[in-house]
């Protein structure tokens, strides 16, 4: 989508917002930083316009983001008797990554999509897109800039959900897509009353002790692939077991296996029944996107996701091994199109 483009899908989604009264907000399934935070800056807005909000996901708040301002409204559930005038969809670039039990469109009315991925399937009846954006938080507050709201009186709600989000998809304003904008809106935050430390607090300054516990069990499976540029672990429910964790405390250990020096992928393989949830992070060289797009999974250039099933002829044992196998051999592959770029450090 160019800049005219998503101009003029700005505009269209500004006058649809203006005409209607009763609006769903939601992400993508698994909420992270930036999907919960970018649909509480929507929904934030749209009240202070004085719209009728729902919100929405399948499952449960994460509790390290139960902190911000209207996380306890977002509802599992959507009552069938619902009408929505239209449904703002955030941070997600397919269909699926919405859920199963996704309401229908008599409920939801047209999709409005705000998204920052790169690689995407068809969503959505109307889509705001820009790969350049720094987080989908910064895009819905372009929209709500449109539909006449200011950074300099911009609210605590706002401004926490929106910091929240830019934090937490540009690694604390790390990571290459941070630019101007991001910091400007960064300080349009602060300026609303938001605090740096709180927010890290909440963050990134609450870990469990259950999480500490996983991450003495996963390090262990760390192995390295594709002449040590590739660093894989590996995450089991008897890791979990032996932690006494659940799924919530997974956090971040993806980031553990690319912070290795000399390692330009790093990727945490959860094993499951039926299949591998897959999690990679690049430092910049390779797309990753790309590589989770031939799982039918996807996301950006640095950070992506996908599902790899098993094949049920192999006999179990030997399943979780081969979904791996396919993995590495993607990476492989992506990696002999691009030069190493940190194979110095280490």
């Amino acid at each position: 989508m160019s800049s005219s483009e998503f101009q003029v899908a700005l505009q269209q989604a500004v006058a649809m917002i203006q005409a209607g009264q009763r609006f769903l907000v939601a992400a993508h399934a698994r909420l992270d930083g930036d999907a919960i935070g970018s649909m509480l800056v929507t929904a934030h807005g749209l009240r202070q316009l004085g719209k009728e909000v729902y919100l929405y996901n399948p499952d449960k708040v994460p509790r390290r983001f139960a902190f911000l301002p209207g996380a306890s409204d977002i509802r599992r559930k959507v009552h069938g008797g619902l009408r929505c005038d239209a449904t703002l969809v955030h941070d997600c670039g397919a269909r699926h990554l919405l859920g199963e039990q996704f309401p229908n469109s008599i409920i939801t009315g047209p999709l409005i999509v705000l998204d920052h991925h790169t690689v995407v399937s068809e969503l959505g009846d109307l889509t705001l897109r820009d790969p350049a954006a720094s987080s989908a938080g910064v895009i819905a507050w372009r929209l709500l800039a449109a539909l006449g709201l200011s950074e300099s009186t911009m609210s605590l709600p706002v401004a926490t959900a929106l910091f929240t989000s830019l934090v937490e998809d540009s690694g604390w304003f790390r990571y290459p897509g941070t630019d101007g904008e991001a910091f400007r809106l960064a300080g349009a935050c602060v300026a609303a009353g938001v605090s740096t430390w709180d927010t890290a607090l909440h963050l990134d300054e609450s870990h469990s002790e259950a999480s500490l516990r996983l991450l003495v069990q996963v390090l262990p499976t760390l192995e390295r692939h594709c002449e040590r540029r590739l660093a894989i672990l590996t995450l089991t429910d008897q890791h979990l077991h032996n932690a006494q964790a659940s799924l919530e405390d997974v956090g971040k250990l993806v980031n553990y296996a690319r912070a290795i020096a000399g390692v330009e992928v790093g990727a945490l393989v959860t094993v499951s029944d039926h299949r591998c949830y897959i999690s990679l992070r690049a430092k910049g060289g390779l797309d990753v996107g790309s590589v989770s797009a031939q799982f039918g999974g996807g996301g950006h250039f640095s950070a992506a996701g996908c599902v790899i099933p098993y094949d049920l002829e192999l006999p179990d044992a030997e399943r979780p091994a081969h979904a791996k196998a396919q993995l590495i051999a993607a990476i492989t592959a992506a990696f002999a199109k691009v030069p190493a770029v940190v194979s110095s450090l280490g």
